[in-house]
């Protein structure tokens, strides 16, 4: 009898313990899935989706690239190879004497070029409108630049008996509202002084200025100054050749 009660004692021990074991493992896959459909509590550790702002915000400065360094140093501005210096004034026996008409005066070869009347003046003679200006181009002729006009230059020099000095060039236009047209064929003249290079100059000589158009006319200009430095002439509108003769 008693072997019997105790028998059926382990045996509903047994099924109370396997009822427990149960339990606790029902729970258990209870406490499982609530875990995954409830928010995480803080200090777990959970996968991100890729696809949130978060990732994204990261992925993005990662692959951005770095700034260039930056040089608070101003930059050195490189100097031109050349540099044209207006050549518009003459200066002669303790004076000077300024052009009074616009333009480049590039040529470097003799000492000033100066264009000496008053531009209204020249404008009522050409027949320009008062918002019509002059402007003026000149530069240096050499053997190497123009063979053509400095030989002609020669054989006039040579006809008169003279000596050939340097040679510029000439080109006296008109301008309005930035366009420049040609006076060619104008009969306005212009009083124009040249200041004659100290290797040019001989006390007590003679000078004129001969003048040769495009097809090789040419015509000497006398000198109206008694300036031994300088010479004045008349030059004419449109483009020419102008070179300095010593007698």
């Amino acid at each position: 009898m008693g072997k019997v009660i105790g028998n059926r004692a382990k045996e509903i021990m047994g099924k109370a313990a396997l009822a427990i074991a149960c339990s606790a493992v029902a729970f258990g896959m209870n406490a499982m899935t609530v875990s995954a459909t409830e928010t995480p509590s803080l200090g777990m550790s959970v996968p991100i989706d890729p696809a949130s702002e978060l990732v994204q915000k990261v992925e993005t400065t990662q692959t951005e690239a770095p700034l260039p360094e930056t040089n608070n140093e101003p930059e050195e501005e490189e100097e031109p190879a050349f540099k044209y210096v207006q050549n518009n004034e003459v200066k002669g026996t303790g004076r000077t004497i300024k052009t009074n008409l616009s333009g480049h005066y590039y040529a470097s070869g003799v000492e000033g070029i100066a264009m000496t009347d008053q531009e209204w003046s020249l404008q009522v003679e050409a027949g320009m409108a008062v918002v019509e200006y002059f402007w003026v181009n000149t530069w240096d002729i050499t053997q190497d630049t123009a063979p053509l006009a400095v030989s002609t230059f020669r054989i006039v020099a040579d006809s008169q008996g003279a000596e050939l000095g340097p040679v510029v060039q000439i080109n006296i236009h008109k301008t309005f509202n930035g366009k420049m047209t040609s006076l060619e064929g104008n009969e306005v003249k212009f009083t124009t002084v040249i200041g004659i290079p100290s290797d040019f100059r001989v006390a007590g000589a003679k000078y004129a200025v001969v003048l040769v158009k495009a097809g090789g006319a040419f015509e000497i200009l006398p000198d109206m100054d008694e300036d031994d430095n300088t010479v004045t002439f008349k030059a004419k509108a449109g483009d020419g050749a102008y070179a300095i003769i010593r007698y």
